[in-house]
């Protein structure tokens, strides 16, 4: 029940974990693009999506496995 409220009443939704579409990513970018232009255009809603795909973007790059560390330190060669 609470959880239900919380969601509700969050403008964030914790729901959309899957990687953007093709779509999504042209909306962002367009957003990106009025946002530089004229930010009092964009409406404040809009401004929400946008911050919520552009952090749904981030989580993707989390997603790629950190590179392997050396073997050792570089002043052994």
């Amino acid at each position: 029940m609470i959880s239900t409220q919380l969601e509700t009443l969050m403008s964030y939704s914790f729901r959309h974990t899957q990687s953007l579409t093709d779509e999504e990513w042209n909306e962002m970018d367009a957003l990106r693009r009025a946002i530089k232009h004229n930010p009092a255009s964009v409406h404040p809603e809009k401004m929400e999506k946008f911050t919520e795909l552009l952090v749904r973007s981030w989580q993707l790059e989390d997603e790629v496995p950190p590179p392997k560390p050396w073997r050792g330190s570089s002043l052994s060669e």
